[in-house]
C-alpha cells in the first residue's frame, strides 16, 4: 500500500497542493491571462514592426508606404487569436465534463461495490446460521422471506446494469404492443404490495380502459426503479400513491411520495447516469441508475419523463406521459 511508502509520504504534500493549483477555476483564470498576454505581445510586436517599417520606408522608397495594408494584417493576427481562444474555451469546457463524468463513475463503482456485498453478506449470514443452528420452522420462513427479498434486490441491481448497457449501446427499438396500461399497472403494484416493507402506504387511483403501445418487460423495470426510489428517499413508513390518467391522446401516470423531496437544481441532474442527489453524510441505497434507465425507456416508447417536487422536505412527483391508443380506431 502506499501510504507506508515512506517516499509517497513525503511527497503527498507536494501533490495535493499541484492538485488545488491546477483546479477548474484556477485554470480558466490562467487561460485568459495566457490570451491577454499573447494578445500584447502580437499587438506590441506588431506596431513595433509597423513603426520600423515606415521609418524604412521614409527613408529609401516613400512609395511602400500603405496604411491599411498593415491594419488588415493587424486584425487578421486578432481574429486568429480569439479562434484560438475559443478552441481552448471548448476544450477546457470538455476536459470538465470529463472529469466530472469521471468522478461520477468513481461513485457508482463504490456504489455498485456496496449494493452488491450487502445483499450478499446478508445471504451468507442467513445459510450459515441456518447450517449451524438448525432454526424452528418459524424462525426458517422468516429466513427464507428475507433471503428471497436480497436475491430480488440483486435481480434488480443486475439486471438495471445490463439494461444501462444495452441502452448506452444503442440496442434496437423495443417491440411495442398494444395493451391495456391500466391493468398492467395494477397487476405490477398489487404484486408488489405484500414486498413492500411494514407500513407502507399504497394508494392507487388509475383510470380503467386506457390502452397503450409498450413493452411488458421494460415498462416493469421503470416502474421497479420509481417505486424503488420513492421507498429509499421516504422515512417509514412510506406514503406512496400512484395516479393514472388519460385524455384523447395521452396516458398520464403520476407516482408521487412525502419523502424527502428535491432542490429545485438538482431535479434535471436527477436523470442522467451516474447522479445522484445529494444527501450529505446520509447513505441512501442505489446507484445513480434508475431514472438515466427510466427516462431512456421513456423515450422509446415515443413518451416523456419528468420529475417535480417543491423543495427538501416536501416529496417528489415523477410523470410519465406515454401515447394513447382509442380502440375504436
Amino acid at each position: 500500500m502506499h501510504s507506508g511508502n515512506p517516499l509517497f509520504s513525503e511527497y503527498r504534500p507536494v501533490m495535493k497542493f499541484w492538485r488545488k493549483l491546477f483546479n477548474p477555476f484556477i485554470a480558466l483564470v490562467a487561460i485568459q491571462l495566457a490570451w491577454l498576454l499573447v494578445v500584447l505581445v502580437w499587438i506590441r510586436w506588431f506596431v513595433s514592426s509597423h513603426q520600423r517599417l515606415r521609418e524604412l520606408a521614409e527613408k529609401y522608397s516613400p512609395e511602400l508606404l500603405h496604411g491599411t495594408i498593415d491594419w488588415v494584417l493587424l486584425a487578421e493576427g486578432l481574429v486568429l487569436l480569439v479562434l484560438i481562444l475559443g478552441g481552448v474555451y471548448v476544450i477546457f469546457i470538455y476536459w470538465r465534463r470529463q472529469a466530472a463524468l469521471y468522478r461520477e463513475q468513481k461513485k457508482f463503482i463504490s456504489q455498485v461495490t456496496h449494493e452488491l456485498k450487502s445483499p450478499l453478506a446478508s445471504l451468507q449470514l442467513h445459510l450459515e446460521t441456518i447450517r449451524l443452528r438448525h432454526p424452528s420452522p418459524e424462525q426458517l420462513e422468516g429466513f427464507v422471506s428475507t433471503m428471497l427479498a436480497d436475491t430480488q434486490r440483486l435481480h434488480g441491481l443486475i439486471n438495471n446494469l445490463l439494461t444501462a448497457n444495452r441502452l448506452e449501446l444503442k440496442a434496437p427499438r423495443l417491440a411495442l404492443r398494444k395493451a391495456d396500461l391500466s391493468v398492467f399497472i395494477r397487476k405490477y403494484f398489487d404484486q408488489q404490495g405484500p414486498t413492500l416493507p411494514p407500513d407502507t402506504r399504497l394508494n392507487l387511483e388509475l383510470q380503467e380502459g386506457l390502452v397503450s403501445r409498450f413493452e411488458a418487460e421494460s415498462l416493469e423495470v421503470v416502474l421497479r426503479n420509481l417505486l424503488e426510489n420513492a421507498l429509499f428517499y421516504s422515512d417509514p413508513p412510506a406514503d406512496i400513491s400512484v395516479r393514472l390518467s388519460g385524455d384523447k391522446h395521452h396516458c398520464r401516470l403520476i407516482i408521487s411520495d412525502r419523502g424527502r423531496g428535491l432542490a429545485p437544481q438538482e431535479q434535471k441532474k436527477v436523470f442522467r447516469i451516474f447522479y445522484r442527489a445529494n444527501r450529505g453524510s446520509e447513505r441512501v441505497p442505489g446507484t445513480g441508475l434508475g431514472l438515466f434507465i427510466a427516462r431512456a425507456i421513456i423515450r422509446r416508447h415515443r413518451g416523456k419523463i419528468w420529475l417535480n417536487s417543491p423543495g427538501p422536505g416536501q416529496g417528489t412527483s415523477v410523470h410519465i406521459q406515454l401515447p394513447r391508443v382509442l380502440e375504436n380506431l
